[in-house]
């Protein structure tokens, strides 16, 4: 079948398309953090700390004179010192402001060293209990390290290793980051443990979890031959329902590595580390992951699957500010459907992106305000940015699509990306300008409303073009203008269907098609390709969603006697489709969590 004519415009919308932002202004280095060395003493008895912070860098302007580091002004600055020198420093707010004893050229090393003590507040840092046992836990959302440890705390902000060394109360365990490389028993009844992280890590997903924990292992297996552990940190009553529910990490990890390239922290580990909060977070190398979450019965595969992907997409690649945690947050996501698609074909895959779809996304995906938290974890940010990243595949095709991914993993392994930088590395696959689409779907707000009408156009009054259909596809959303897709539209006939891709873009679009036979239906979509919804061309016949187990009350529509599309468009477009099935949960900042959730990513 082929496109044989495509008519002129009918009408259309003449609107402005909100254009790209400008990049959101990230702060220029006073210096790059190379090593932190955590030291902290915990108390849960009194639910305090103490702490001892070292941290070396490279001056990165021409002459540095001035240090800040962020701390939470809840926790008291002991003192501060510049290589075992002690310095004079402020407070204003949630920082630790002081001049150097010297101004340090560009390139020159610098180290300070920060001692301070406190009861940590807030969401970034608690301590807890279960079952009468202490649980103190870490919780990596943006801007939350500062509240428990003073860092650069941004996400851009990595440094090339770091060492974590955490002392607690017999018989408690800390898991953390990177490697365990020691641990040493004192007279004190206290025991010290010490892990060491040696690649490139941001702070927000520098993590500590202390509970009375015992280790559920596997292991995961490279192509070549290679070893590495697996290990999961859980309460002593959830061991058993833990090693049923984490026995499926394996099989994720190799769907996950066939897609991205190989598991970033190969020499470290990959981690579980069971908490109290009803959440998950990427911790580098040890997700996060809430103690209502371990079942026995795989209900939770999903978030397995989302959390393990962050390690490539928040981990390996973080994002330069969190006005991008779509980068973050919609490519884990997205990968719960590949892995699904690996695991069960086109069907499963298809399902799981059914499942994304929701009715009440709002605002766009790019947050213009990265200090907006309530807008950085939603399920725009998540939901709606993996259905981008399904489209895009779609309108690249798969070489060029999972090419692109690969070559953004490369280009920014252990460094910080934006949306320009995704953009640009999928243009060079792609061969073409792919602007149109990021304008449309990073930064705009609205999915098309597509009313369509056909015929055959030997139907028509004098028509004489047998084994041509002509289509009418037009755009009824109110919110926004046309928006350009290609659709794939699928033409049955006596002698079978047949499928051929067309681009709309207009308001109103005629094409005529050359199908060899006589049209008996016509689908916009078949695939379900493209975020939409379907709308008779007028009144409510035929009426229908484009996603399955989408069902409206056509009665109750129809009562309403609204026969205009437009007005039909407007309505539906306040959300008529089911809500999320229980497992999808409610989200709550940040990063990567959902279960009835405080978001975490």
């Amino acid at each position: 079948m082929r496109l044989i004519l495509v008519c002129s415009v009918v009408a259309f919308l003449t609107a402005a398309r909100p254009a790209p932002p400008a990049r959101a202004p990230i702060a220029p280095d006073e210096f790059r953090v190379r090593y932190y060395r955590l030291t902290l003493d915990l108390d849960p008895a009194s639910e305090t700390l103490v702490g001892q912070v070292a941290v070396e860098g490279l001056a990165t302007s021409p002459l540095l004179r001035h240090v800040g580091l962020d701390l939470a002004s809840t926790l008291a600055v002991d003192s501060v010192a510049v290589r075992g020198q002690a310095v004079a420093f402020s407070r204003p707010g949630d920082r630790i402001e002081l001049d150097l004893p010297r101004a340090v050229p560009r390139g020159e090393g610098i180290a300070l060293t920060v001692t301070y003590h406190g009861h940590p507040q807030g969401r970034g840092f608690s301590f807890g209990a279960h079952d009468g046992v202490p649980m103190i836990a870490s919780y990596g959302l943006p801007y939350t390290a500062r509240a428990w440890w003073p860092c650069r705390d941004t996400p851009a902000a990595k440094a090339d290793s770091a060492d974590i060394v955490v002392t607690v109360p017999e018989p408690l365990v800390v898991a953390s980051n990177g490697r365990l490389v020691a641990v040493r028993a004192s007279s004190a009844g206290t025991r010290t443990f010490h892990w060491a992280v040696r690649y490139p890590i941001s702070p927000d997903v520098v993590s500590v979890a202390v509970t009375d924990y015992v280790t559920v292992s596997a292991s995961y297996h490279t192509a070549r031959g290679d070893s590495m552990p697996l290990v999961f940190y859980v309460y002593p009553q959830d061991s058993a329902r833990a090693r049923q529910d984490f026995a499926v990490v394996p099989e994720i990890m190799r769907s996950h590595v066939a897609r991205f390239g190989e598991y970033p922290f190969l020499r470290e580990k990959y981690g579980i580390a069971e908490f109290a909060r009803p959440s998950y977070r990427e911790h580098q190398t040890l997700t996060a992951y809430g103690s209502s979450l371990i079942t026995g019965d795989h209900s939770n595969d999903r978030i397995l699957a989302h959390e393990l992907a962050h390690q490539w997409f928040g981990d390996l690649v973080s994002v330069k500010n969190w006005s991008h945690v779509w980068l973050n947050e919609g490519f884990a996501t997205y990968a719960y459907a590949l892995w699904q698609e690996q695991r069960g074909g086109r069907a499963a895959y298809r399902a799981a992106m059914a499942q994304a779809d929701r009715d009440d996304f709002s605002g766009p995906i790019y947050i213009a305000d990265s200090t907006n938290l309530a807008a950085l974890f939603t399920a725009t940010t998540f939901d709606k940015a993996s259905w981008v990243l399904h489209m895009l595949r779609h309108v690249m095709g798969d070489s060029a699509f999972f090419g692109a991914l690969r070559d953004y993993l490369r280009a920014y392994t252990y460094a910080a990306a934006t949306t320009e930088d995704f953009q640009l590395v999928c243009e060079r696959r792609y061969g073409r300008s792919l602007a149109w689409f990021f304008r449309e779907w990073i930064y705009g707000t609205a999915r098309p409303v597509y009313a369509l009408e056909w015929t055959n156009a030997s139907d028509a009054p004098g028509g004489s073009r047998a084994g041509v259909v002509t289509l009418t596809i037009r755009q009824v959303q109110s919110e926004a203008p046309p928006i350009r897709m290609p659709i794939d539209v699928t033409i049955a006939t006596e002698q079978g269907a047949a499928e051929q891709r067309i681009w709309d873009s207009l308001a109103t679009q005629t094409f005529a098609l050359s199908v060899g036979g006589r049209a008996t239906g016509v689908t916009l979509d078949a695939g379900g390709w493209i975020l939409k919804r379907l709308v008779p061309p007028s009144g409510l016949e035929g009426l229908r969603y484009m996603h399955p187990g989408h069902q409206l009350d056509l009665a109750g529509l129809a009562a309403l006697r609204v026969a205009d599309a437009g007005a039909l468009g407007r309505l539906m477009g306040r959300g008529a489709g089911r809500g999320r099935s229980s497992d999808r949960g409610s989200r709550s900042p940040p990063c990567s969590g959902r279960a009835r959730r405080p978001r975490a990513a």
